[in-house]
Order: C-alpha cells, then structure tokens, then sequence
C-alpha cells in the first residue's frame, strides 16, 4: 500500500487529527490475484487468493445464502429432473439448455444457490424454511463446474442449530462427500468458505465490523453475465454516488444525498478501457459507515491486470459522535466551514433516534463554556447557524448534547 497525505481539510475531529485527504493504493495483484477488505479508517484488514475456494456460506446468525466464485470460472446450474430424490440418477442431459445461476451483484443475501427466488418467503432457494423447527431443509439438486473443468452434483442438505450439512460427488456417484460447516466457528465474519477441489473448509475474511470496501473481481449484467474488477461495500454500508460534478475535489455536499445499499454502488464502471483505463473525472462517492461515520472517495487511477492496482483519495467528511452500549450510532455532527473567519458556521447534527432534548455548547481550551442554546431535537438532519464573530481567534470544543449523550467536534476560529 502507498499512502501520501495531500492537504488539510476544513473539517477536524474529537475522534481523529485534523481531517486529510489521502491518496491510497489498495493492489489485488497482477491478474487480479487476490481479494482485499479494506477500512476506510485504518486501511487494508486482510487478503486473500481469489481461487483457493469454490462455494461460500453465510455465517450470519440468520443467513442462508450460498454463493459460487464464478470469477474462476465455477458455474452452477440447478437439476430441473428431478427433486432430492433424483441424487443417484442425475444426469446432465439438457445441460446446455439449463440456465446457469449467479450471486446477486447488489446483495450479499443472495447467492446463487438463492436462485431464482419464489414468491413463497420460505423458499430460500435451495432449500425451505420451517417456521416451527427454524431448519431450512434442502430440496434441490445442482450441477456445478469447478474452475478445474471439473463438474459434481451438490445438495445443501439442511441449514440445522446453525450448521450446514451438504453433500457432493462426481457425476458418476464417485467420490461422494458429505460435509459439515459449523457458523459458529465463523462469528462475526459474513461468509465461511469451501473448496470442493480439497474438501476443505476455509476462514478467509477479516471480521465484518472491521471493513467497509472489497476490492475484488465479481459478476456483473451488463446484461449478460460478466466478470468485471471492481469494488463492493460491506453489508450496513450505504454509498452515494454523485455526477456530473465539475470539481470533485471540493464538492462536499455529503449530507444531502440519497445512500443506497446496494453492494456495487461504486462497483467497475467509474473505469472504462480504450487503449488504457481512463478515470470517470466527474463523480464522487459518499460512503456512510457502519459506525456513521461518511468518507469521501475519489478514484484516481486503476492499473489493469498487470498491476492490480486501484488508486483513490479518501477524506473523512463527518465523524460519529456518540453511541448506544451497543456500539450503533446514534448521531453524527460536523461544522462547515472549519476553520471560521468570522462568517457563520454551520453546524450539521443528526439522531439516529429519538431524543427528547439537544442542546449545543461551546468550549474553550480551559473547559470553560463560552456559549450555550437549545437545539432541535428532530430525528434525522438538522442544521444551525452559530455565529461566531463573537468567539476570539483560537481553538474551541462544539458540544451537542442529548439524553445524557454528547457529540463533540474542534472548532478553529481565525
């Protein structure tokens, strides 16, 4: 990873120094080599092959979806001959006629051994869900083709107490496996992996609550199925994609926007390719954490195949300020523009929640307060103006209050 800090932003933090805006190079190695989670905050948290796995098992306490690493070239199609009673006599007859199953390209949540979803909000794909055991029991048959050329029939056999039973074999009955995966020895991490070519289970991923981005390749639908390298955010990550812009470099309107879930919201397409790759120089993302927290990203180059490199400035435009006992947010605040000379500060608070009172303080470096009035205690965005051509020249605390809880942020007066 490369790193250099380009400025000072105006906005600075209880939380961190003084916000920058930080050119980084995440690299996923020549011919897209590996996969790699990366924070916002504290920068690359893990890395690993993108081939050493064939299928993947979400580990969440109430996920059920299965993905395949089609970027290998692993493809699945589902048995239309016959339900789990067909497992001794399938065959691929047809097989070209089948339609081939992929992961959602915007969710997590379906992989897939998802597809196609039915209208019945039991039927998880591959399997249905009991209301009365809680057990999701396996009703399909697939075909899949491994990266090696390879094909084997699968049957997820039942999601059980938070275990995955499967089993798999060659087309010919040989070689049949069945498999455990256990989610509990995966907590805190989105998926479990496992490779059919080595009957192994694997543990790939840095835990969720540490990343926000994947730098990876996927498959897109542009309209058919395509491998494409890209960037996918993490689950409880929201982003906000924004063009035309005519100066990213200081369009800072992250508070108006509308945050999207879906996971490819940056995505491939801020790249196109003629003779080399050329930037799309009139977008900027906003990307909410799962913490609250919202960074500016800006790609700023991409290397290909020969390098891997992806290439982008970041900067912390707002900061969470507090917390319930269970680590969510509950409120952000930022003031713009920091430093003040003179003019009107803008000062941005939003709940998560309700409250039932908000008041904002000021501070001097003394802890002395120099300033206090009741806010709006709306849920969601609120702004005020404070005027402060009636603070001196100096460094000050910008407190708002609420419920006991308190948002914080240095304010700079010149």
């Amino acid at each position: 990873m490369k790193k250099s800090i380009l400025l000072l932003a105006c906005v600075s933090f209880v939380y961190t120094s003084n916000a920058q805006v930080i050119i980084d190079t995440v690299s996923i190695g020549t011919g897209y080599a590996n996969q790699k989670w990366y924070s916002l905050q504290n920068d690359e948290q893990g890395s690993a092959p993108k081939n050493n796995w064939d299928i993947a098992f979400d580990a969440g306490g109430q996920g059920a979806s299965i993905h395949i690493n089609s970027v290998t070239g692993t493809k699945l199609w589902l048995y239309p001959g016959a339900d789990t009673s067909g497992w001794a006599t399938l065959d691929t007859a047809g097989l070209s006629t089948w339609i081939a199953r992929y992961n959602s390209d915007t969710s997590w949540s379906v992989g897939a051994f998802n597809q196609p979803l039915s209208s019945n909000p039991y039927d998880l794909g591959w399997g249905i869900y009991s209301t009365i055991t809680h057990y999701v029991t396996g009703d399909s048959l697939y075909v899949i083709k491994l990266a090696s050329g390879t094909y084997k029939k699968i049957w997820i056999k039942l999601l059980a107490n938070g275990v995955y039973t499967f089993r798999y074999a060659n087309l010919s009955g040989t070689s049949d496996t069945t498999a455990q995966l256990t989610k509990s020895l995966y907590t805190g991490k989105n998926f479990a992996y496992y490779s059919l070519q080595n009957n192994l289970a694997l543990d790939r991923e840095p835990l969720s609550a540490n990343w926000d981005l994947l730098f990876t390749q996927y498959t897109a639908f542009i309209p058919s199925p395509y491998t494409v390298s890209g960037i996918l955010h993490n689950a409880g990550v929201t982003t906000a994609h924004i063009e035309p812009i005519a100066n990213p470099n200081t369009y800072s309107n992250w508070s108006g926007q509308t945050y999207n879930t879906a996971i490819n919201e940056i995505g491939y397409d801020w790249k196109t390719f003629t003779t080399s790759y050329v930037i799309d120089d009139s977008l900027v993302y906003f990307i909410k954490t799962k913490t609250g927290d919202v960074w500016k990203v800006i790609p700023t180059g991409f290397g290909g195949s020969s390098t891997g490199n992806y290439i982008f400035s970041k900067e912390k435009v707002s900061s969470v300020g507090i917390a319930n006992v269970n680590g969510n947010s509950l409120g952000t605040l930022v003031l713009y523009p920091n430093p003040a000379s003179g003019e009107n500060t803008t000062v941005i608070y939003s709940f998560e929640s309700s409250v039932s009172s908000a008041i904002i303080k000021i501070y001097d470096l003394s802890g002395k307060s120099v300033y206090s009035e009741n806010l709006r205690a709306n849920t969601g965005l609120n702004t005020y103006k404070l005027n402060t051509s009636m603070f001196n020249a100096g460094m000050y605390f910008v407190t708002v209050e609420c419920d006991g809880n308190k948002l914080q942020q240095k304010l700079i007066v010149k």
